[in-house]
């Protein structure tokens, strides 16, 4: 799962940074509005039926063809609502291209509701090679198409033909990997609605959550503003969400699994979760130390008002990333209540914030609400999360505590590379620099924070561990006993 997201955000980076060059921020907004939209009447079909299905321990046929049916059905008239809706939403924000580019993009959507459910069936068998498979086809044709038509068309209908070929790929190569063929049939609706509807619920608040702000921004800014903040929330999620999103993935069937085992659910959280910190937030805060040469270097000059935006998204993504897997925690124990109830929270603290904020500090004091509310949201979410598997404070806090100390002794050599050293050398040798003197100082600094800390279990010892593993395989003779 790490190597598919690996592999979707080298394809999604290198899209990004070619499209930069030959689209402009307006065309990104432009997409941004009409996925705003979609995604709104998208909620009304966000029970995430395939989730229910991994938490059942056995089943059913009708299980499958219910959770099948209940996706075209939803797909179908929320693709009518779309359509229906795209006039509206023109008015809305000013912008008459938008008609076309919604109910396009709305019959995409409908499409992959075709796709058949039993690929769901390799994150429960926790078969991740033919996930990686399947993932993979839609996003390499995907990027593919959208390269190619940007190049013909030089506008921002590349981006919306590569969202339509990833879609019919996805339900065609579902049909091709996987044996099952679905029926139609509503038998289980009621035990599915009954899980589903607090994922239902979460879905909206995390809709409102992480959609207000480009509604705010589109609003309020117009296009272009809202295609920085677009782009800059996408790049302050590369070393952050990405490096969660696969973890989590496969990190759900196996909560799933230990539900009933309270002792090692407990550890195996722990230990995810220490590795999410030791992922997520060196990268973080490396992104924002670097956000200045790698923004020249990857997107031009004219993406330089994107920085100060970028190096404050990338706090709240940051946290979110971590706080991701405590909903996997949360649905795999049988309380899904508890992330849309805490994902509120956020959202209270979030809206007057950035109406505030924005109003003294326009972009920037947008990010700046989202990072606030974040980080109240972190520390409830955890308060929460300990008190449910009832953790033990100090080792939970400490699988965090670690590389975050480590994180803030690369930042600061980082720091003084660049501002001291090399001043005034090229953007991309300052990239390159920092990148390699950030990597080496924060393995040094955390080895050391760890064995000041007395070697205790957790994320470190089990990448240990793994690595003497490893290289025993690989010193290991072959063609012999």
């Amino acid at each position: 799962m790490l190597l598919f997201r690996f592999a979707e955000k080298s394809l999604g980076l290198i899209s990004t940074v070619v499209l930069a060059r030959i689209l402009i921020p307006e065309d990104f907004g432009l997409v941004a509005m009409a996925m705003s939209i979609i995604s709104l009447v998208e909620l009304a079909s966000s029970f995430s039926f395939e989730t229910v299905l991994i938490q059942q321990e056995e089943p059913t046929r009708a299980h499958y063809d219910t959770a099948w049916t209940l996706n075209v059905l939803f797909g179908a008239c929320c693709a009518l609502v779309m359509i229906a809706l795209a006039k509206p939403a023109a008015g809305f924000y000013s912008e008459p291209r938008l008609v076309a580019v919604v109910c396009v993009i709305a019959s995409g959507w409908a499409l992959q509701s075709l796709e058949n459910v039993g690929v769901v069936d390799f994150r429960r068998q926790m078969d991740f090679r033919k996930e990686f498979a399947f993932l993979s086809l839609k996003k390499v044709v995907g990027f593919i198409v959208t390269i190619i038509l940007a190049f013909t068309f030089r506008n921002y209908w590349a981006l919306v033909a590569g969202m339509m070929a990833g879609r019919l790929t996805g339900v065609v190569s579902s049909y091709v990997m996987s044996p099952f063929r679905p029926r139609l049939g509503l038998s289980a609706r009621r035990e599915l609605f009954r899980f589903s509807s607090w994922l239902l619920v979460a879905n909206i608040v995390n809709f409102a959550e992480t959609r207000f702000a480009h509604f705010f921004v589109g609003r309020v800014e117009g296009p272009a503003p809202l295609g920085l903040f677009t782009i800059g929330s996408d790049f302050a999620s590369l070393p952050t969400t990405e490096l969660s999103a696969p973890i989590n993935r496969a990190a759900f069937p196996g909560y799933s699994r230990l539900a009933g085992r309270r002792p090692e659910l407990q550890s195996d959280v722990t230990i995810v979760i220490g590795m999410l910190g030791l992922s997520t937030i060196p990268a973080a805060l490396g992104l924002m130390t670097l956000a200045e040469p790698l923004v020249r270097v990857v997107l031009g000059d004219k993406w330089m008002a994107m920085v100060p935006v970028l190096q404050v998204l990338v706090v709240a993504a940051c946290l979110r990333a971590v706080m991701s897997n405590y909903h996997s925690v949360f649905l795999a124990v049988g309380r899904p209540h508890l992330t849309p109830v805490l994902e509120g929270c956020r959202v209270a603290v979030m809206v007057p914030l950035t109406f505030v904020l924005a109003e003294m500090h326009g972009l920037v004091g947008v990010a700046a609400a989202q990072a606030i509310s974040m980080s109240v949201g972190f520390i409830a979410s955890s308060i929460v999360l300990v008190r449910v598997l009832q953790l033990p404070w100090i080792a939970f806090a400490t699988q965090l505590l670690r590389p975050a100390l480590a994180s803030l002794v690369m930042v600061a050599i980082v720091h003084m590379t660049s501002s001291w050293l090399m001043q005034d050398a090229p953007a991309a040798a300052r990239l390159a620099v920092g990148v390699a003197v950030g990597v080496a100082t924060f393995v040094v600094a955390l080895g050391l924070v760890w064995l000041v800390s007395g070697r205790p279990p957790g994320a470190e010892l089990t990448l240990l561990q793994w690595a003497g593993r490893v290289s025993g395989q690989w010193a290991r003779p072959r063609g012999g006993d």
